[in-house]
């Protein structure tokens, strides 16, 4: 089993070659490397946050469309979606001071940010961590 972890201090040409997600621009931010942002963002959080829907009993009827906000420690992922009972479904990921997007071939970890899930405009979690392992 392959393991990969994307850190905000990797540098870019390692998280351009290592990842199988597309990232929007892999051009190395700072001396400190590459952060987390665009696409392997909102596909990593679309699918860690499905799982934590359903782990809080609001399965997905379909698939969470999601929009990321800067990068790094300043991302914010933004996710809706429909459950399959109909009812209005959001999740908001804010990145934390040590955001981590992590993938293997059981799927994918989204770590480090505060994400706070809601359904009918209800909260059905609050965590720090979703997707595989939480």
């Amino acid at each position: 089993m392959r393991k990969r972890t994307v850190r905000n201090t990797l540098p870019a040409a390692l998280l351009c070659g290592a990842l199988a997600f597309s990232l929007s621009g892999c051009g190395e931010e700072g001396s400190d490397g590459r952060e987390i942002t665009g696409s392997l963002a909102r596909n990593s959080a679309a699918e860690a946050g499905e799982l934590a829907f359903d782990q809080a009993g609001h399965e997905i009827g379909g698939d969470l469309t999601c929009v990321d906000k800067g990068s790094g420690t300043d991302l914010t992922v933004t996710c809706e979606g429909t459950t399959v009972d109909g009812e209005d479904a959001e999740m908001v990921a804010e990145a934390g001071d040590d955001p981590q997007i992590t993938t293997d071939d059981n799927g994918v970890r989204f770590d480090g940010f505060s994400v706070v899930g809601t359904v009918g405009g209800e909260q059905v979690f609050e965590q720090g961590c979703i997707g595989i392992g939480c």
